[in-house]
């Protein structure tokens, strides 16, 4: 028997707004039935909603405001009834984005405004996470051996070597989602007893969220090419020079779709084996980052400075994730904040003046 295609529910108050954003997710996702929802005065929202979601639907995507249709429905009462359901969930709104909160969530997918990359998003969750569910049903030992959740992971991307670094991201994701904790404690839903699919689901909601939202968001075992030119010490003017030499480190997994993604074990053995071709020796350089900048030189030619006012844009290393910018190890320059960053994310520093802004209003 042919198994039922995946499916995507998309839900928008505003008719022509949700046809619009369906026609160009199917033209994107041609792996998925695309299904919408167009709330209307006196219905019942949440049986609405039960009888628009089954055991294939893998992503479901609502606008923040649908009190249009219905007095006092809001985006967040469709994203509580799927983390309830562990059923990943994006919000996105159209003039209403002071309203959505700006805290960090794990389990928070948020979606462009503009339609296009809407849609390009929406194509990439829904890839990423039927990926992690495929690789997990196709291989029903990883759930059957005991191993922790970054063993599975591991096991998934196909880098069993990086189960160590994977680990202190899957620390604690339970404390970024206080219901996701209550729903287990409390049995309160279907998905909380201990069947395999259950389990397949459940480990899907968490290792999908965990991938795209800590570690591709805050690099350490994976660096996209904004970060991956952090690591040299060197500005993204000249990435498209820089990826050309690590295609081999290339990262293919999960989340992969439109994004420039790097294997950071792979990226250093690929600057070993050019510095051992011009014979450059890390001895000779004060950080690792300054080795790195120096290979690449060799390897590319020229190359332009970051925009660091701090060491004139030839230091570097890390990677600020809040202001997306190259930092480096200084002092003055950058700080661990161990607090604001996942365990894991060891490409990553906090910006100095960022930090020293925010961290007495946020009290970390």
């Amino acid at each position: 028997m042919k198994a039922p295609k995946p499916e995507i529910l998309l839900i928008d108050d505003e008719k022509d707004k949700l046809e619009s954003l369906a026609i160009q997710v199917r033209n994107n996702v041609d792996t998925a039935i695309v299904q919408t929802w167009h709330p209307r005065r006196n219905e019942d929202p949440s049986q609405e909603f039960e009888k628009r979601i089954s055991k294939d639907t893998i992503l479901v995507v609502t606008d923040y405001d649908l009190t249009t249709a219905i007095k006092g429905l809001f985006g967040h009462s469709v994203v509580a009834w799927c983390r309830n359901q562990f059923i990943p969930v994006g919000d996105f709104s159209r003039g209403h984005d002071d309203a959505l909160s700006t805290e960090p969530d794990l389990f928070k997918l948020r979606v462009p405004r503009n339609e296009p990359e809407a849609a390009d998003y929406i194509a990439r969750m829904f890839d990423g996470f039927r990926r992690i569910r495929d690789g997990i049903e196709s291989n029903t030992q990883l759930l059957g051996g005991g191993g922790s959740p970054a063993y599975v992971l591991s096991e998934l991307l196909g880098r069993p070597d990086l189960e160590s670094e994977i680990s202190p991201y899957l620390s604690r994701p339970g404390l970024f989602n206080a219901s996701l904790l209550d729903t287990l404690v409390a049995g309160s839903c279907q998905y909380s007893s201990e069947t395999e699919k259950d389990k397949e689901k459940l480990l899907t909601y968490i290792l999908g969220h965990v991938l795209v939202n800590a570690i591709l968001k805050y690099p350490g075992p994976v660096l996209a090419e904004g970060p991956l030119c952090a690591y040299m010490g060197m500005s993204n003017k000249d990435s498209i020079k820089l990826t050309s030499h690590f295609q081999n480190a290339k990262y293919d997994g999960p989340f992969d779709s439109n994004e420039n993604l790097f294997w950071r074990d792979k990226v250093d053995d690929e600057v070993e084996k050019i510095a051992r071709r011009f014979r450059i020796e890390d001895l000779n350089y004060e950080s690792l980052s300054e080795y790195r900048r120096a290979v690449m030189i060799e390897a590319i030619g020229p190359i332009a400075n970051h925009s660091c006012a701090r060491c004139d844009g030839v230091k570097g290393g890390f990677w600020c994730p809040f202001t997306k910018r190259v930092v480096c190890e200084r002092g003055d320059c950058s700080s661990t904040a161990s607090s604001w960053i996942p365990s894991g994310a060891y490409a990553c520093r906090v910006e100095r003046d960022f930090y020293d802004e925010w961290s007495p209003i946020l009290g970390l």
